[in-house]
């Protein structure tokens, strides 16, 4: 098991109008995740919405059901500039300064980001994020 907390570049800093999703990742020993969303240019309108997704490890599937399976809500869009921290962690923490989005939830073995837009207006972002073990 690792107990070294790992860094990855999940989306590169671009302008984007469309949704788009990170590669997946596999983490057997990482359990938790803290997600920077860093946005430099925003339209204000329509928004993203960042989602960490679970897949199921027999079909490969996103949990991206209708009733939506999401490992987070999402918090309210991002309409605005600036750096957001989205966390899956042992507890969820306080929505509080920087921090979108922090739920309690364990890190699945493989996983990605789902951005989603609003609308078709023009967001530039990345998205990094930290993993570490419990």
């Amino acid at each position: 098991m690792s107990d070294i907390k790992t860094t990855r570049v999940l989306l590169t800093m671009a302008a984007r109008t469309a949704t788009v999703a990170s590669a997946k990742f596999i983490d057997r020993a990482q359990q938790f995740c803290r997600l920077y969303v860093n946005v430099t240019v925003a339209s204000g309108t329509g928004g993203l919405t960042v989602q960490l997704r679970g897949y199921d490890p027999v079909s490969l599937e996103p949990g991206n059901t209708p009733a939506g399976a999401f490992l987070n809500g999402g918090g309210t869009a991002i309409t605005a500039t600036g750096v957001y921290v989205i966390e899956l962690l042992m507890t969820a923490g306080s929505i509080v300064g920087g921090v979108h989005d922090s739920v309690a939830r364990m890190l699945p073995c493989t996983w990605d980001v789902n951005v989603g837009v609003g609308d078709a207006s023009s967001y530039t972002y990345s998205i990094s994020c930290e993993v570490f073990p419990g």
